[in-house]
């Protein structure tokens, strides 16, 4: 897989700016393409409408934290993905539709308090340097384009998509992820074959443990073959 480009897609804030750390610990050898979502409260199917446009000519793997896992799926049918990867993701709603009050912009109009920040995406261990720049990233997205992006997390079912894609497959699981619940990789390989792997770290595995997660990508592409 080395001549396949690697295009990263980010989690619900979109801006592909929490990706530095992450870059920074890739084997020498990957080149990786971080690609923001445009700022505007999209479906699914219009985010890849639009991402296709920008992601790189020739095969490429595609790297999609949380949110993005959707996104990614959609992907194929558009561009040359030769191999996916799914960081703490899904294909279908993660959580239960009642769950949709959340989905309103009031609720992100205020910044993210350090507590919530720790428990559900960084874990306790963070370093302030990493919190600070997740709260920094949050507060610079609309509030409404949070609350579509939601909303849309919580209505996605792409589980007949996903069964029929035959693309290579990772789940990357992070061992103390609170916000996406195991049901949701669970219902992935039930509805057909990928590749698990269970890396130490909270839901934005990505950036707190870059290292670990790039041990599992590494493994996982160098199985497979040639493109």
């Amino acid at each position: 897989m080395a001549d396949s480009e690697i295009v990263l897609l980010p989690g619900l804030d979109g801006t592909a700016q929490l990706f530095k750390r992450f870059i920074a610990a890739a084997p020498s050898h990957l080149s990786c393409t971080p690609i923001a979502l445009p700022a505007e409260p999209l479906t699914y199917e219009e985010l890849a409408d639009k991402v296709a446009a920008d992601v790189p000519d020739g095969p490429v793997v595609v790297i999609a934290e949380s949110f993005s896992g959707p996104l990614a799926l959609a992907l194929v049918e558009r561009v040359r993905v030769v191999a996916l990867v799914f960081c703490n993701s899904f294909v279908v709603a993660p959580r239960a539709r009642v769950f949709r009050w959340v989905a309103r912009p009031a609720v992100f109009r205020r910044a993210p308090p350090r507590f919530l920040l720790q428990r559900y995406l960084l874990g306790a261990p963070a370093d302030e340097a990493l919190v600070r720049d997740v709260a920094r990233v949050v507060r610079s997205v609309a509030a409404d384009v949070l609350a579509s992006r939601v909303q849309a997390v919580l209505s996605v079912d792409a589980a007949m998509a996903f069964a029929r894609c035959l693309v290579p497959t990772l789940y990357i699981r992070g061992t103390d992820d609170r916000l996406i619940p195991d049901s949701a990789w669970q219902r992935m390989t039930a509805l057909r074959p990928m590749c698990m792997a269970r890396v130490p770290g909270p839901h934005l595995l990505l950036q707190a443990n870059p290292v670990g997660a790039w041990h599992a990508i590494n493994e996982f592409l160098a199985a497979l073959p040639a493109v």
